[in-house]
C-alpha cells in the first residue's frame, strides 16, 4: 500500500516569525512526502524531489521548469494539483501556464513500488512563446555519482562508457543523451529520455549540488520559440534496483570542539558598488561589525564618486580597500587603470589587491562558443600590475565560478584568483538555496586547482545574483519573493541568510580560501537595515531596528584565531569553532526543517538569534555581548534558521 506520510519541512508561522526567518511573508508552499514500499520521494512546487530507496539518495529532482530569454525560471500559474494512489503506487499531476497562458503544461508522475517511476510533460503554446529552456531537468546527486562510472545510451542507440568528474567540468561531461545508468551505494539506476535530444552539465559550477541532464542542447540556437499551436511532450523513465542503506538514529552528544587545524578562518569583506555605501551614521555601524576591509566595483568614468561615497566607510573601520575595476572593452586597458590610479591617489587610499576585468567578461560563454574579441583579460591583468605596482594584483572573473572556470587565468603570473557565487541562478526555493552549500567545497577545491600557487580570496558569495552574466538583466523582484537571478532576496535580511553565511563560511574549511565576502556594507546584500529599491516588510515599520541578522554572525567572527575540529552537529547543522583571546567560539546553524537539539558542556556561554530573539538583535549592534548567558541546561533547541553563539573558557 502507498503511503503519504504528509508534510515534514514545514511549520506553521504567523507572519512576524516568517519576515524572521525568510524576510518575506511569502508562504512556501508545502511538500507532500510519500513512501511507496522502500521508495521514497517528496513534491514540492510540481517537482519530484529526493527519490531515494532507503536512505540512498538516487535522483535529487525532475522537474519541467519554463525559462525566459534571460533565462529565469517562469512563475507557474497552477490551475490543478492532485495525487491518487493507485494499484500499483502513486499518481501525481500538475497542470499550470506561464505568461498569461502563453504556454500551457501539464506534468504526471507515475511511481510505483517495483522501482519504475515515469515522468511525463506537455506544453502547449497558445500564442509563440519565446524561451530557453522548456522542458524536463533531471538531477542527479553529487554524493555516489562525482567521479564514479556512467553508462551513457545514445539517441541512435550506442552505448558509451565514461566517467563523471570530481573536479567541476567547464563544459558539459556529457552529450547526445538518450539513457543513462549509475550504480549508487549498490543500487542500479537507470533513466530513459523520450521526446527531445538531452545532455548534462555540472551545475556545481553554479553552486547547484548536482550534475543536471537537460534539453535541449546548447549547441541550439536559443533564445528559440515554440510557435503557436504546438506542443511539446516529453517523457522520462527511472528503474531502480537494489536494498536500500538504512540510517541509524543518531543519539544526543555534546558538541565537541577539538584540537586546532593550524588554519585560519578567511578574511571577511564587504562588497560594495554604487548605492550600497552607507552615509557616515550608516558607515559607525557597519564599524561596529568588525569587518575592515571594503572590496568595491568601480570602472574608470565613476571611480573618482564610487571612492567619495566610500570615504565615510573606509574612515570608520580603518580604510582597508581591495578594488574590482571593470573596463570598457573598445579601449586600451593602460590609460584606463592609469586613470583609476590617479583617483585612488587624489582619494588619498592605497588599494591592497586589485582585479581588472573587460566588461564583456561579466557575460558567460560557452568553451566552444564565441568569445569577445576586444580588451583581453591578459592585457586587463598587465595594466593593472604595471598601474598598481604596490598591490597585489589578481585575476579571475567578477561573476560565478562558471565563468572562472571556462576562462581560466592561464599563464598569468597573478598574486591570487577570484571569482564570486550566486545560490539562485537555477532555483530560489530555501531547500535548493540551503543545497548549494554542498557544492561550495567542490568549487573552492576546483578553484584552487586551477589556481596553482596563487592565493585563492573570493569575491561576494551569496544568496542573490549581483548580475546576471547569462541574459539581459537580473530579475526584478519587487513583491520579495523567492525568485531566481534576482539581486533583492528577502533572505539577505533574515536568519537564512544569516545562517546560510555560517553555512559558506563553514564549507572554506581545508579549502585555502584567503579571503571572502559574505555581504556588503548596505544595499541588497547589505548588513545594516537601511531603505532600499524594495518594500521590507516589518523593517520598515520598525525605525529602531538597525541590523540584520548576518551583522551579528560577522561580529561573532571578530578577531578569530585558528580553527579548531568540530563533531557533534546534528545533521542539517552547520558550524565552524575558532580561537579567541579568552578561548574558543562556535557559531553553528540550523539549516534544516525541523528543531534540532544541540548537547553541551557545563561552563560554556551561550546565546541563540531566532524568531524570539530576533526583534532585540534588530535594535541592538551589540546584542551578543550581553545575550550570552552561562549555559543552564544539557542541551540548546536550536529551531530552523536558527543561530548559535558559544563562548568556552579555557
Amino acid at each position: 500500500m502507498t503511503e503519504q506520510t504528509g508534510l515534514t519541512a514545514a511549520r506553521p508561522l504567523d507572519r512576524e516569525p516568517r519576515i524572521f526567518e525568510t524576510g518575506t511573508t511569502e508562504i512556501a508552499a508545502a511538500p507532500l512526502t510519500f513512501r511507496t514500499g522502500a521508495i521514497s520521494f517528496s513534491i514540492d512546487g510540481g517537482a519530484l524531489r529526493r527519490l531515494a530507496l532507503g536512505a540512498v539518495e538516487l535522483v535529487r529532482q525532475i522537474d519541467f521548469p519554463i525559462r525566459d530569454r534571460n533565462w529565469a525560471t517562469l512563475p507557474p500559474e497552477v490551475t490543478y494539483e492532485g495525487q491518487e494512489e493507485t494499484e500499483t503506487g502513486v499518481r501525481y499531476e500538475r497542470r499550470f501556464s506561464v505568461d498569461e497562458g502563453a504556454l500551457v503544461c501539464r506534468v504526471v508522475y507515475e511511481i510505483d513500488r517495483a522501482g519504475l517511476i515515469t515522468a511525463t510533460g506537455e506544453a502547449r503554446a497558445t500564442r509563440d512563446f519565446v524561451t530557453n529552456r522548456s522542458g524536463f531537468t533531471v538531477l542527479h546527486p553529487i554524493a555516489g555519482v562525482a567521479g564514479r562510472p556512467v553508462r551513457v545510451t545514445a539517441p541512435d542507440g550506442g552505448v558509451r562508457e565514461t566517467v563523471m568528474p570530481e573536479l567541476i567540468s567547464p563544459a558539459q561531461p556529457v552529450r547526445d543523451i538518450a539513457g543513462l545508468a549509475f550504480e549508487i551505494e549498490g543500487i542500479a539506476v537507470e533513466l530513459g529520455f523520450d521526446g527531445e535530444v538531452f545532455e548534462m552539465e555540472d551545475q556545481r559550477n553554479w553552486s547547484d549540488a548536482s550534475f543536471k541532464t537537460y534539453c535541449r542542447p546548447l549547441v541550439e540556437p536559443f533564445a528559440y520559440v515554440i510557435a503557436a499551436g504546438s506542443t511539446i511532450r516529453q517523457q522520462i523513465r527511472v528503474s531502480v534496483a537494489g536494498d536500500g542503506v538504512g540510517k541509524a538514529a543518531r543519539a544526543e552528544a555534546a558538541v565537541a570542539i577539538g584540537a586546532a587545524t593550524g588554519e585560519a578562518l578567511p578574511e571577511l569583506l564587504l562588497a560594495g558598488e554604487g548605492g550600497w555605501l552607507p552615509d557616515a551614521a550608516g558607515a559607525a555601524l557597519v564599524a561596529e561589525s568588525g569587518v575592515q576591509t571594503l572590496l568595491l566595483r568601480v570602472t574608470p568614468d565613476d571611480v573618482a564618486a564610487r571612492l567619495d561615497e566610500a570615504a565615510p566607510l573606509l574612515a570608520a573601520t580603518g580604510g582597508m580597500l581591495d578594488l574590482e575595476i571593470v573596463l570598457g572593452d573598445d579601449s586600451a586597458a593602460e590609460p584606463q587603470l592609469a586613470g583609476v590610479a590617479v583617483a585612488c591617489r587624489a582619494a588619498g587610499v592605497a588599494p591592497r589587491h586589485v582585479i581588472a576585468l573587460p566588461a564583456a567578461y561579466l557575460a558567460s560563454y560557452q568553451p566552444t562558443g564565441r568569445w569577445p574579441s576586444g580588451l583581453s583579460p591578459a592585457a586587463a591583468f598587465a595594466a593593472a600590475r604595471a598601474a598598481f605596482p604596490e598591490a597585489r594584483v589578481g585575476a579571475g572573473v567578477l561573476t560565478n565560478f562558471t565563468e572562472f572556470n571556462r576562462c581560466r587565468p592561464d599563464g598569468l603570473a597573478c598574486d591570487y584568483v577570484s571569482h564570486g557565487t550566486a545560490a539562485t541562478v537555477h532555483a530560489a526555493d530555501d531547500l535548493s538555496v540551503v543545497q548549494t552549500l554542498e557544492a561550495l567545497p567542490d568549487i573552492f577545491r576546483s578553484a584552487r586547482a586551477i589556481g596553482g600557487a596563487a592565493a585563492y580570496r573570493l569575491g561576494l558569495v551569496a544568496i542573490g545574483m549581483r548580475s546576471n552574466p547569462y541574459g539581459d538583466t537580473v530579475s526584478a523582484n519587487p513583491d520579495q519573493r523567492r525568485l531566481t537571478m534576482s539581486t533583492w532576496d528577502p533572505r539577505a535580511r533574515g536568519l537564512l541568510g544569516a545562517a546560510w553565511a555560517v553555512g559558506a563560511l563553514a564549507a572554506t574549511e581545508a579549502c585555502g580560501v584567503e579571503a571572502i565576502a559574505l555581504a556588503g556594507p548596505a544595499g541588497p546584500f547589505g548588513i545594516i537595515a537601511t531603505p532600499g529599491a524594495v518594500a521590507r516588510p516589518w523593517w520598515d515599520a520598525h525605525a529602531e531596528a538597525r541590523v540584520y541578522p548576518i551583522f551579528h554572525v560577522l561580529r561573532a567572527l571578530g578577531g578569530a584565531g585558528v580553527r579548531h575540529r568540530l563533531s557533534g552537529l546534528p545533521d542539517g547543522v552547520v558550524g565552524l569553532a575558532f580561537a579567541t583571546e579568552r578561548g574558543l567560539r562556535l557559531v553553528a546553524a540550523n539549516l534544516g526543517p525541523e528543531t534540532q537539539r544541540l548537547g553541551l558542556a557545563p561552563g560554556d556561554r551561550l546565546a541563540v538569534l531566532d524568531t524570539t530573539t530576533f526583534a532585540a538583535a534588530a535594535a541592538d549592534p551589540r546584542w551578543l555581548d550581553h545575550a550570552l548567558t552561562p549555559v543552564a541546561a544539557p542541551a540548546a533547541t536550536l529551531d530552523p534558521a536558527a543561530i548559535l553563539f558559544l563562548d568556552r573558557s579555557l
